[in-house]
């Protein structure tokens, strides 16, 4: 009721007081909750209240959440006040701050993080979160992309830099380099001037390259002291035996740090090496600590998999499976992601939403990402027939800016199918100076799905050609 009450309160006072109030918020949400301890499996979409603002916070609509292992840890440890909807990862929009609070308007984008121990979590329409979970979302990503990195960029963050203070020059061996905080410390360690070692299976080695790591060894068929010697840090995200093997390969004087588990109190207390304690967890000391790298695009993050909350239980189990690169995202709002359904719909989906990306930011990144190398483009556009190749619409394409525009144009996914090795997809974009329906046809590329061939139709509107097209 108090936020609902703020909103009528806003409407009668003068504009000042208006800014804290931009769109009329419902009294109930969509949200995934869990009402007894237990796993992926346990989660139920609900309807439930909106949650109400608390001193010093912020209202945001969720666009998109992030799964991290920490949500499905929590749930199966009965460690969240039940019945709770889990989930701490978010980017959206601000609709609404509590009285007091500056930091952030109506209509920012924003991300951050929530503790769903303590509050309504991000698997859900709408998050409160204090301004203090909250950063500007990075210009450079998408929605989708913020609401990825947070948690693994603050865990990286406190990690490499607070506890271990990684020096330029350095070596580093970053265990689990290819999973979702593995993947962010051997971006920052790199871009802070350190070579790179990380542990990951073989299908990954490409994608660590690909993130600036020197070398990367395959834990399933090497063992990583026989090879390595001497580093500086090591940064563990496995723990088990890997972390008590992990000092055999530290120099005389090199830190050991760990996010899983502790390091073995003997090895520490010897002095050979230093077991360095961990900083308080800081969302801001590390959403801002990375937020330059971010700019620099020296910093990025992967979407594994991308679901609607209607599969929330598929997208933790994703997680849960243990192979994630890099992170799998939740489309909240029912307009950001087909609902069509099948095991194989996902991951079908990361090329496409690649494409939208990189007509709603203009970066050529997306656009690589979405299309096959040997991909083409044929249709019309105003009763224009023309056959090209990607890589043109790419150059075309990739502006590196924002649409100036880019508030008034709309586009959606409006079906998948799926039948073997291949996939068709309709997607429809609706710009003031064009309208277009696309015909993706996708192909299975090993582990990956990418557009081979975008027949589409394309119009202004206005002219006769147009007119025809929505007859």
């Amino acid at each position: 009721m108090y936020t609902r009450l703020l909103l009528m309160l806003a409407s009668l006072l003068p504009c000042a007081a208006a800014a804290h109030a931009c769109s009329v918020v419902p009294d109930t949400m969509r949200a995934a909750r869990i009402h007894a301890p237990g796993g992926p499996e346990a989660l139920r979409v609900e309807r439930v209240p909106t949650p109400t603002l608390g001193a010093g916070d912020v209202l945001v609509r969720v666009h998109y959440a992030s799964i991290n292992p920490v949500d499905w840890k929590l749930q199966e440890a009965g460690r969240l006040p039940f019945p709770a909807t889990p989930g701490g990862d978010f980017a959206g929009e601000v609709v609404a701050v509590a009285p007091g609070v500056t930091t952030f308007a109506c209509g920012d984008r924003v991300a951050g993080i929530v503790d769903p121990r303590e509050r309504s979590g991000s698997y859900a329409e709408y998050v409160a979160a204090p301004v203090a979970a909250l950063v500007p979302a990075p210009p450079a990503f998408t929605l989708q992309e913020a609401a990825a990195y947070p948690t693994v960029a603050v865990a990286a963050w406190r990690y490499l830099v607070g506890a271990a203070d990684v020096r330029p020059g350095e070596r580093v061996l970053v265990h689990g380099g290819a999973g979702g905080v593995g993947s962010m410390v051997v971006q920052l360690a790199k871009a802070r001037g350190a070579q790179v070692i990380a542990t990951a299976s073989a299908r990954n080695h490409d994608y660590l390259r690909a993130l600036g790591a020197d070398d990367v060894i395959d834990y399933r068929s090497v063992r990583f002291e026989d090879v390595v010697r001497d580093v500086d840090i090591v940064v563990d995200t496995v723990g088990g035996d890997t972390l008590a093997r992990s000092p055999d390969v530290l120099r005389d004087g090199g830190r050991l740090v760990t996010l899983v588990g502790q390091a073995p109190a003997a090895v520490c207390t010897q002095g050979r090496i230093v077991c360095p304690a961990t900083p308080p967890w800081d969302v801001q000391a590390g959403l801002n600590g990375v937020a330059p790298l971010i700019a620099a695009g020296q910093l990025r993050v992967h979407v594994d998999g991308l679901y609607p909350l209607a599969q929330i239980v598929q997208a933790q189990q994703h997680n849960r499976a243990g192979s994630t690169r890099g992170k799998v995202v939740v489309a909240i709002a029912a307009d950001n992601v087909a609902s069509a359904s099948g095991d194989d719909v996902a991951a079908v989906r990361l090329p496409l939403q690649a494409y939208l990306d990189g007509h709603a930011t203009g970066q050529r990144r997306h656009f690589q990402r979405a299309f096959a190398d040997d991909a083409v483009l044929l249709g019309f556009k105003d009763g224009r027939y023309r056959r090209w190749p990607a890589r043109d619409y790419i150059d075309a394409s990739s502006s590196g800016r924002v649409p100036a525009d880019e508030a008034k144009r709309t586009r959606h996914v409006r079906q998948i199918t799926v039948t073997g090795d291949v996939a068709t997809a309709v997607i429809e974009l609706d710009y003031p100076d064009m309208k277009a329906l696309d015909h993706m046809t996708l192909l299975r590329q090993g582990d990956a799905w990418k557009i081979v061939v975008k027949a589409y139709h394309a119009w202004t509107p206005g002219t006769a050609e147009g007119a025809a097209a929505v007859r």
